[in-house]
């Protein structure tokens, strides 16, 4: 068979497994570069997009490739060079400055804690960050509860593209921030400029918090012009906001299916491994040491918000400055009070399975048991699914709550929800609603 041939019939296979939106995503991009004695040469568009495929594609690529040739094939992904002469981002005459108005140049990729709650949305904002303006990641619309990271990874990508490229015009904004220059300008007969300033001057634009935009509708009309503007010219764009583009209320259709059109990323609350590596992180910059019981004392009250968690460990590090001490818990709870005086209610497996079976009306023994009907399996995953992400039990332990399945099959299940998460509306609406009970 021709090697079209048979990559057609491999893209084909995997459009209809995956989905379209993963396939389109992940898989249509890679082009087969060469199939050679059993080696199979792969091109993809960059090292980022490269090292995720590899983690979350490379067995299903195989699988096809085997399944169309007839043997065992070594898989290997090799980086497309971009043409010279043909830069992303356009730009001016004299070098930039290599900081970003509005933007924290500490807020990089380098300390941003990878887990799984957010490894899709810091995949997503790296590729951005190396091949801004590529079709599939613009706009990239990264979405989630407040102080889960949406923020930093849009200050990453800005610092890695203006430290990359110095000349790059890179424009950050809040979508207030937007409104208030749209409000001036009209007041001040200035919409020539303010157009210039959010157009013709930026190739990359970041916007922080669109929900702000609800409801305002000169303003997402403007919103909507400039999306169009630089849309067209192969420029980058990247929001984010609290709620996917279609929960934002007041929010106009076309702006709306704009913002769909894209990527969409989102950042789930860190299970309590990823807070502890947050929580480390941030205190080896404070050169402060928490030992491990006050560290499980600390994120016990947080439930996974991770801007609460930076603002402890600021106020941890202040308290050994002003009196040099050891940090002990009686020592946070003497201090830290006012921030961490109520424990939070502790989400249980079996409060988060109950929940499960009232929301698909299905009995809590049927998410229990051994049946494989297509109606209980997956209840059964997303109960899984939610027990570890919000609970410190691990894949064995989840496994024996369900029957005494193995830790493999609570693992497979765990990553097959969090792919259709990403793919899949009804299960992205399922899990956001479940888990917003949980927290009543």
């Amino acid at each position: 068979m021709h090697d079209e041939n048979v990559w057609s019939q491999v893209q084909i296979s995997l459009k209809e497994k995956l989905g379209a939106q993963s396939w389109e995503i992940w898989i249509r991009p890679i082009q087969l570069a060469s199939i050679d004695n059993g080696q199979v040469q792969l091109e993809v568009p960059n090292r980022y997009y490269r090292d995720w495929v590899q983690h979350n594609y490379a067995t299903a690529l195989c699988q096809e490739l085997e399944e169309v040739i007839g043997h065992p094939v070594d898989l290997q992904f090799h980086v497309a060079r971009r043409s010279e002469g043909s830069p992303k981002l356009n730009a001016p005459s004299k070098v930039r400055s290599t900081t970003i108005p509005g933007v924290d140049p500490e807020n990089t990729f380098d300390r941003f804690v990878v887990g799984n709650s957010n490894e899709f949305a810091h995949a997503a904002a790296m590729a951005v960050a190396e091949s801004p303006g590529e079709t599939q990641y613009s706009p990239l619309f990264i979405y989630g509860d407040t102080g889960l990271g949406k923020t930093h990874l849009l200050h990453a990508i800005g610092n890695q593209i203006i430290r990359d490229n110095p000349e790059a015009r890179v424009l950050y904004v809040t979508a207030e921030q937007f409104t208030n220059d749209l409000i001036d300008s009209l007041r001040y007969r200035r919409m020539p400029e303010f157009r210039d300033q959010y157009r013709k001057q930026p190739t990359l634009l970041l916007m922080d918090d669109v929900q702000f935009l609800g409801g305002k509708d000169r303003t997402q009309e403007e919103l909507f012009h400039t999306f169009e503007w630089l849309n067209e010219r192969g420029h980058q764009i990247v929001f984010t906001a609290d709620v996917l583009p279609r929960d934002i209320r007041m929010f106009e259709p076309r702006l709306r299916t704009r913002c769909e059109s894209g990527m969409l990323a989102d950042t789930q609350p860190p299970d309590m491994e990823t807070m502890l590596s947050i929580l480390r992180q941030k205190s080896e910059r404070l050169d402060l040491r928490i030992p491990d019981d006050l560290a499980l004392w600390i994120i016990a009250r947080l439930r996974g918000n991770i801007r609460e968690l930076e603002g402890v460990v600021n106020r941890l590090g202040a308290i050994v400055r002003l009196r040099p001490q050891a940090l002990t818990i009686e020592t946070a709870q003497r201090h830290l009070g006012s921030v961490l005086s109520v424990v939070r209610p502790t989400v249980t497996a079996e409060a988060i399975i109950e929940k499960v079976s009232n929301f698909y009306n299905i009995k809590i023994s049927e998410i229990k048991g051994h049946r494989r009907l297509k109606q209980l399996v997956r209840p059964r995953h997303v109960a899984m699914y939610l027990i570890r992400s919000h609970t410190n039990h691990s894949f064995p332990e989840i496994g024996r709550i369900f029957g005494g399945r193995d830790h493999a099959t609570v693992q497979h299940a765990c990553k097959k929800i969090r792919g259709l998460v990403q793919t899949e509306n009804d299960i992205q609406s399922a899990i956001h609603t479940l888990e917003r009970n949980l927290s009543v």
